[in-house]
């Protein structure tokens, strides 16, 4: 498996792995209604694309094919964070916070903090993440719970 940056026209297969992954592993724990609105069937793709190319995602590839995704943003937020659902728990998730961190590292941002959804939250404390606030918006007319973390880096 490789970690790079994500290549101009990846935008659709990026958005694919985005949708299905919110779909059916998000889908476990939040309602069908909270996971069509953050990944709706009808997205605009130009909107997306603008997304992505702002954003410049690390990727995970492994045989060409994209297996996930991550975003960190400049103040040390990690936006987007996604494996696909089909390579959950095969490290994928691992490499992709690894190069976020050597790159966090780097342009010397003193810490990462993420909101984190409840199947996400083991993940981000064996990197070493704190949650600093549970929260429990409600989307859809339904509590979607997620997490606020925070972890200071070197």
């Amino acid at each position: 498996m490789q970690v790079r940056r994500y290549k101009p026209g990846e935008e659709e297969e990026l958005w694919q792995l985005y949708h299905d992954t919110t779909h059916i592993i998000n889908g476990e724990v939040y309602s069908k209604e909270q996971v069509e609105r953050w990944a709706p069937h009808d997205k605009n793709m130009d909107e997306w694309k603008e997304r992505i190319k702002k954003k410049n995602p690390f990727v995970a590839v492994e045989d060409s094919k994209i297996v996930g995704f991550a975003e960190l943003e400049a103040d040390g937020h990690i936006d987007y964070f996604y494996a696909h659902h089909q390579w959950q728990g095969k490290g994928v998730g691992s490499m992709l916070y690894s190069a976020i961190e050597k790159e966090a590292i780097s342009q010397k941002i003193p810490h990462l903090y993420a909101d984190v959804s409840v199947l996400a939250k083991e993940f981000f404390l064996k990197q070493g993440f704190k949650v600093l606030v549970e929260q429990n918006n409600i989307i859809c007319g339904a509590p979607a719970p997620n997490f606020k973390m925070e972890k200071k880096l070197p």
